[in-house]
């Protein structure tokens, strides 16, 4: 019986397989994406409060303008310890 690979893997792979667009590269989303993942990882568990602050102040620190609804559904699914951003 063939093990089924592990959760992200198949969209990790696609992503590496995409060509490079300059204009996709430049967008806030994507350069910022490296940096939300670390902090799903490393704050997974902690609470949703510190985990909203810390995804305010790098989306700032990066030039963008945070969607607060949206950060508070994030850090929740962080505080459970799951990572939207992986």
């Amino acid at each position: 019986m063939a093990r089924r690979p592990r959760k992200g893997l198949q969209s990790e792979l696609l992503h590496l397989l995409q060509p490079l667009v300059r204009r996709r590269a430049e967008l806030l989303s994507e350069r910022i994406a490296p940096t939300l993942a670390d902090i799903g990882d490393d704050m997974a568990g902690r609470p949703a409060d510190e985990v909203l602050a810390a995804l305010d102040a790098a989306i700032r620190n990066a030039g963008g303008t945070p969607d607060t609804a949206a950060l508070r559904e994030f850090a929740a699914r962080i505080e459970a310890g799951e990572n939207p951003f992986s």
